[in-house]
């Protein structure tokens, strides 16, 4: 009988190779499991196995010590185990269903929302009426923790959303946030809020976990995924500190704001534009593990949102599930926003963005291959 593979086999073929997504699923799974041997250090930039760890910070984005895996003393993974491997996206890509393609221009109806936002407040208001709709009791995002570093958050009401608003280049490993939703707070649905790579990641645990083990019952927790946009992550130590702060002179501590849109990188300090640069400038400050990914619009989601394809102050939102419909057309109907559909230009704009990103993860796959 072929013997199971663990983390150690996920480190050599993944995580060393550059090719983890950093979506925390691996991390997750290893709590949902009890085990919670597995933590993040994003100091090095992937899963570690946290030497005398006993439990998982909430935010699931601490810094380590220890800048490789490593094993409490006379601890092994259990071999009946390597749920982290089976379940990484990396290791095998989830299979892909076919699904819905509608493209909306949304705009949140809440003037709290849309004051908090610079990109119309679609998702902000879809989680607001999946939460007062009684769809979901939390949300799993992501939310600036200070100094433009991003900090995974389970929040459970409009305030605590807000306060989430805003776009994070950085990677943090939101998986993880289903594990605090599950374990931490007792939640029994939530939605989900990650980048392509993260909802894959979750499709992927959901593929191989909910027949399996599927602990905690986590397969029926996660009531809605809702994916951003996505060209990809950035290293927080290249892009701030050596192009920004050392290449362009802008002291790191002056910036409050990065915003990707069309036509590049736009650094704020408060209003006041700082800095512009072509998305091309910037593409070697890409995390690695972004490099092969594939997914442009999050095509695991039930519901994608972003701000390219339609004006400023506006968001896009396309619908993948029936269920994704749904919840969709609840908000409008009770009124959270306004939508119509996408012009023929933006539809045309996410496609092509689409296609890029898919032939250029092709193509690092098959360099990396060689």
């Amino acid at each position: 009988m072929e013997k199971r593979k663990d983390f150690s086999d996920l480190k050599r073929e993944v995580i060393d190779k550059g090719n983890c997504a950093l979506c925390g699923g691996c991390v997750a799974t290893c709590r949902l499991l009890d085990y919670g041997y597995l933590g993040m250090d994003f100091v090095v930039g992937g899963p570690v196995k946290g030497e005398g760890q006993q439990d998982l910070p909430s935010c699931g984005s601490c810094f380590f010590s220890q800048g490789k895996p490593v094993i409490r003393a006379g601890q092994q993974c259990p071999p009946s185990c390597g749920y982290c491997y089976y379940q990484c996206p990396r290791v095998e890509e989830p299979v892909l269903k076919e699904g819905l393609e509608e493209m909306y221009e949304v705009v949140s109806k809440d003037e709290t929302i849309r004051g908090a936002c610079h990109n119309g407040g679609a998702l902000l208001s879809l989680l607001v009426s999946a939460l007062d709709d009684a769809i979901v009791e939390g949300c799993v995002t992501v939310a600036n923790k200070g100094g433009l570093m991003p900090e995974v958050r389970v929040a459970m009401n409009k305030s605590s959303l807000i306060e989430s608003a805003g776009s994070s280049y950085w990677s943090a490993a939101t998986l993880t946030g289903v594990a605090d939703a599950i374990v931490n707070h007792g939640l029994w649905t939530v939605a989900l809020v990650g980048t392509p790579c993260q909802i894959a990641g979750y499709e992927k645990m959901l593929e191989i976990g909910r027949g399996a083990h599927n602990a905690h019952n986590f397969s029926s927790t996660v009531r809605l995924r809702i994916s951003l946009f996505c060209r990809g992550a950035y290293s927080y130590d290249a892009l701030l500190k050596e192009y920004l702060e050392r290449k362009q002179g802008i002291p790191v501590r002056e910036i409050t704001k990065l915003d990707i849109r069309d036509d590049g990188l736009h650094v704020y300090a408060g209003e006041k534009e700082l800095f512009h640069a072509e998305l091309s400038e910037i593409a070697d400050y890409k995390r690695e593990g972004c490099k092969i990914c594939e997914d442009f619009a999050g095509q695991f989601s039930d519901i994608s949102i972003g701000h390219i394809g339609t004006p400023a102050g506006k968001s896009t939102v396309i619908i993948h599930t029936d269920f994704g419909k749904e919840v969709f057309e609840r908000a409008i109907e009770w009124g959270y926003i306004e939508a119509k559909p996408i012009d023929k230009a933006g539809a045309e704009l996410i496609h092509r963005l689409q296609h890029e990103k898919q032939a250029a993860g092709q193509a690092e796959k098959a360099r990396r291959k060689k």
